[in-house]
């Protein structure tokens, strides 16, 4: 995810993609972006039916390279090899951005072993970051899913029932080629979302490539339904994918030969900066004092509107004259404290029970992190007495660098990272004194630069409240302009369709 980070005593927003680099390793590897080699000369064409099993597939390693916003950014190699009487697909890729003038890397390997029909069996995965490794592996047993996740020392292990045949995402790319290429085909099938922990819906469309200008060699056409994500592939007679988009052509996924792929490896890192180039949203006059700042509006265009949401602080208007020229209105109006004392009231009927929750990221049932929040907050606080004071603690405790961590606890331990660090922890002490907390992500804006990405969070006193655990702003000020909440794929993606593409002008603002 796009977010930025902030050293308070400069008043200077800084940035650090590592989530948004582990997304796009994602997209590169769970949508349909398998552009294998042919092993054969021949030109086979796909059988109607389909190849039925892998096996039969003409495909046996892959090279390809990854672009968001037309700047390589990456390139993953994938090899599918028989193990017994089943198949081992593995994954080695690599991915480099830079940030503020500093490259940041995040490295996976991948190895899935499937049987001859795609199901799963098996599957282990390290991505490192930061020196950090995080380490996955699931398997089936019998009607169960195991899946067992190590970070920082931490393991937790997890199981989910089967209810139906359990694929891993990288199956989605062979599915439309074992099953048949046909006019009007679609294809649902489950996949295991590892983010999610859960299985999660695929749903496929093939059709017969009409445009006029389309990827050399590509005949068909599928549209590809994932994790609330729509990615488009084509592939030629053989079943074979040539080209990919995902995040409305913002990230493409390239078929390229060995030698042009590995090359990447010795190159420095794309010349385009995340920040200044490609995320910053200038604006042509400073706002003054914005963290004072209770009221702002500001016109929106280069995005849909539907992107945007309302919420309690929230208002999206749009006038005729501008929407014919594709722009809106956003009003952000901060709250008023005063309604969020004393105790809180109908919380259990006002929020969902997932912003209580302890997950992978955010483990507030942790000993360390019930621990350390007893240690800021006092039994006797009221809840906003214990949100100002765990705000606090997280801004002037966790020293803002750019470096991300996998994990809330993984932040405890170093007192350090970026914005979307300082969120987490923020929330997982939060969640730990049943304070329903949630991450929000959108833009803000920073003293002589323009808007820029960033994470805070929101936690219900008495209803809904923004508060900033990196700027110690309570509430957060009227520049924070939320696209989306939570910390899923799902909101990750919307970010990822709004960077590069939003404009903004500032209307009016107290």
């Amino acid at each position: 995810m796009l977010t930025v980070s902030a050293k308070t005593d400069e008043n200077m927003i800084r940035f650090l993609p590592n989530s948004f680099l582990i997304l796009l390793l994602a997209l590169g590897q769970t949508s349909c972006v398998l552009p294998f080699r042919a092993e054969s000369p021949l030109e086979l064409l796909t059988p109607a039916g389909g190849y039925a099993t892998i096996d039969k597939v003409p495909f046996r390693e892959a090279w390809y390279g990854i672009y968001f916003q037309e700047e390589k950014v990456g390139y993953s190699h994938l090899k599918i090899e028989p193990s017994n009487q089943d198949f081992s697909i593995s994954t080695d890729s690599l991915m480099r951005l830079t940030a503020l003038n500093q490259v940041n890397e995040v490295k996976m390997k991948e190895r899935v072993v499937v049987r001859p029909d795609l199901t799963m069996v098996s599957f282990r995965s390290v991505v490192r970051m930061n020196g950090t490794d995080l380490m996955m592996k699931g398997r089936t047993e019998g009607e169960r899913f195991l899946v067992d996740i190590t970070v920082d020392g931490e393991k937790q292990s997890s199981e989910y029932p089967l209810a139906e045949k359990v694929y891993h995402s990288n199956a989605i790319s062979l599915m439309p080629a074992l099953r048949g290429l046909k006019e009007g085909q679609t294809y649902s099938f489950g996949v295991f979302n590892a983010e999610k922990q859960g299985m999660q819906k695929v749903d496929q469309q093939v059709s017969m490539v009409k445009e006029p200008a389309v990827p050399k060699g590509a005949v068909w056409k599928v549209k590809n339904n994932y994790g609330g994500s729509v990615v488009y592939s084509w592939l030629d007679n053989k079943g074979l994918t040539v080209l990919e988009k995902a995040l409305e052509g913002s990230l493409i996924t390239m078929l390229e030969d060995e030698s042009t792929a590995r090359k990447f490896v010795d190159q420095e890192a794309s010349g385009k900066d995340l920040v200044l180039d490609i995320s910053l949203i200038p604006i042509p006059r400073p706002l003054p004092k914005p963290e004072k700042l209770r009221f702002l509006k500001a016109r929106m265009k280069g995005i849909d509107k539907t992107l945007i949401p309302e919420d309690h602080r929230q208002n999206i208007s749009a006038l005729p004259e501008e929407s014919a020229k594709g722009a809106f209105q956003v009003t952000v109006r901060v709250e008023d404290p005063s309604q969020f004392k004393g105790s809180a009231q109908n919380a259990e009927r006002a929020v969902s029970d997932k912003y209580l929750a302890s997950t992978l990221s955010i483990q507030s049932d942790h000993k360390g992190i019930v621990d350390q929040a007893k240690k800021i907050v006092s039994s006797d606080d009221s809840p906003l007495e214990k949100v100002n004071k765990l705000v606090r603690w997280t801004a002037e405790n966790i020293k803002s660098e750019m470096k991300n961590s996998f994990t809330a606890l993984s932040v405890l331990r170093s007192k350090e990272g970026e914005c979307k660090s300082h969120a987490a922890l923020y929330t997982a002490l939060a969640r730990s004194q049943e304070i329903p907390t949630r991450v929000v992500t959108g833009i803000v804006y920073s003293n002589r630069v323009g808007f820029l990405y960033h994470a805070w969070c929101e936690s219900y006193v008495n209803g809904w409240l923004a508060v900033d655990p990196t700027l110690k702003q309570i509430p957060a000020d009227a520049t924070h302009i939320k696209i989306v909440g939570g910390d899923s794929s799902d909101e990750t993606s919307a970010i990822l369709k709004v960077v590069g593409k939003l404009k903004l002008e500032v209307l009016e603002y107290k």
